[in-house]
């Protein structure tokens, strides 16, 4: 029987004998599953093609969030067609955030493989950064920073409650971005920031909900902005980013657009489902239900 189902497993998980038992227990139940594993990062979209010509109806990512982007992006492509194979989730990063968005049950590895083979996909919305593809969320200025310039213990103390945020932001003494917020059709809107995250799913940073009102099908990314024009007081932001799109937020902007643009007059560290991007100018849209997700 010619098999459906491809895993693309992330080379540093393949030997792990946790994950060994997920793949036997399934194959043990009667699914289909071949399992490949790219010797580097550029070999991902490669071999997802040649899934794609050999007639898979699912891939799966096995791996975290870079892994899943990876995956996704190689499916999608130009995105100027609707892909007709479905995307699984095998979640193996540390912080599995769009796998925990999905509600996958991530600490239960051969479950979530199960899933992956056997639900039917949900059409979810894609969001496009600067005409890359991404799933999750895409955060800039402070996290985003962090992500890239700081060690992993450090990166560590990120999740968690928006104190541990605000906290961090404090004893780094970082420096606001100032930029503004292009949307077609209202005025720009200038400002300082040391936070931004624009999600398409809720989770950011090892469980951080850094979009609470945010749907995988709704044709709208969700736009979260931590704003210092008036100085900045630590004291309430938690309060805030529980009711984000209260208009009386002194700190927490909060908008729901399907196109926009941010704009800085220097390059802003951005993280894409855990890919870095370095720009001064972010444009971000909207691929309405244009991907199907077993979760």
């Amino acid at each position: 029987m010619k098999e459906k189902n491809y895993l693309i497993l992330h080379r540093k998980s393949a030997n792990e004998e946790y994950v060994k038992d997920a793949i036997r227990t399934v194959r043990k139940e009667g699914h289909d599953l071949r399992v490949l594993v790219p010797y580097n990062k550029k070999e991902k979209p490669r071999i997802v093609r040649e899934a794609l010509k050999q007639g898979a109806e699912r891939i799966i990512a096995g791996g975290g969030d870079g892994t899943i982007n990876a995956v996704a992006n190689a499916i999608i492509g130009k995105g100027k067609i609707k892909p007709a194979v479905t995307l699984g989730i095998f979640p193996l990063g540390t912080a599995n955030d769009f796998a925990r968005g999905c509600g996958l049950p991530f600490d239960d590895l051969a479950e979530c493989l199960r899933i992956a083979c056997t639900r039917e996909g949900r059409e979810i919305d894609v969001g496009v950064l600067n005409g890359r593809n991404f799933v999750n969320v895409a955060s800039a200025g402070f996290g985003a920073e962090i992500t890239a310039t700081t060690p992993v213990d450090l990166k560590k103390a990120l999740g968690g409650a928006a104190y541990t945020l605000m906290g961090m932001i404090m004893a780094l003494k970082l420096t606001p971005y100032e930029g503004r917020l292009v949307v077609p059709g209202e005025d720009p809107i200038e400002g300082s920031m040391l936070f931004m995250a624009v999600g398409n799913n809720h989770f950011a940073g090892g469980g951080f909900d850094i979009a609470p009102q945010a749907k995988l099908d709704d044709g709208l990314l969700d736009l979260t902005a931590i704003r210092v024009d008036g100085g900045f007081k630590l004291v309430g932001v938690d309060k805030e980013f529980r009711d984000p799109m209260n208009p009386e937020n002194q700190h927490v902007f909060y908008r729901q657009l399907p196109e926009f643009t941010i704009e800085s007059e220097k390059r802003l560290h951005c993280n894409l489902d855990g890919e870095p991007i370095h720009k001064k100018k972010l444009h971000f849209s909207i691929r309405p239900r244009h991907l199907r997700v077993a979760y």
